[in-house]
């Protein structure tokens, strides 16, 4: 009895991780929601006040055209800043919507990789009676971490799941993630395969 509330307690502990994480994320979501609303404005501000200067220059002189060239330029740069984080807003989204789904027991299609190098499949580093739960895929890949690397990227790039990595590689949170290192990425077995 008491080892299945302790089973049951150590299997909640990814959990309370995950919910941290996810309302950290939301945070995160919500600051970049605001600086694109503030790029928006900016941007809006900086058309309308070139729209007012082309409309009233009746004599080009090269001082307006020298301030015309650089407000171009800084629109130019305020848009390309605004498509960045408009960028990185859907990202976010893509991921908490991926995590809210897990979360509820939803799978949706498995991302693919996007590195043009074709990652070799290898077996999971433990046997079948090693103790690691039966739901994680015993088929993946080999992965370096690199710099920058989180668990949460590295599962979406290569259709895995945060969950399986850490169990995997025995990490016992996300963090604990280094540079440098080599991993085993579990990934479902299909029929394609």
């Amino acid at each position: 009895m008491r080892l299945g509330i302790l089973f049951l307690l150590l299997g909640l502990l990814p959990l309370a991780a995950q919910n941290a994480q996810l309302a950290g994320m939301q945070q995160d979501l919500a600051e970049l929601r605001n600086e694109v609303e503030k790029l928006k404005l900016e941007n809006a501000d900086l058309r309308a006040a070139l729209n007012r200067q082309k409309a009233g220059q009746g004599q080009v002189a090269s001082t307006a055209e020298t301030l015309a060239k650089a407000r171009a330029e800084t629109l130019n740069e305020v848009d390309r800043r605004l498509k960045q984080h408009t960028d990185e807003v859907n990202a976010a989204l893509a991921e908490l919507t991926r995590q809210v789904n897990a979360a509820l027991g939803k799978t949706g299609p498995a991302p693919t990789a996007k590195s043009g190098k074709a990652a070799a499949q290898t077996e999971a580093p433990a046997a079948a009676d090693d103790g690691v739960p039966s739901d994680i895929p015993r088929a993946g890949l080999k992965y370096r971490v690199k710099s920058g690397d989180t668990v949460t990227k590295i599962a979406l790039r290569n259709g895995s799941k945060v969950e399986w990595i850490l169990k995997a590689n025995n990490l016992s949170s996300p963090a604990a993630l280094k540079a440098d290192v080599d991993i085993f990425v579990p990934q479902p077995e299909t029929a394609g395969r």
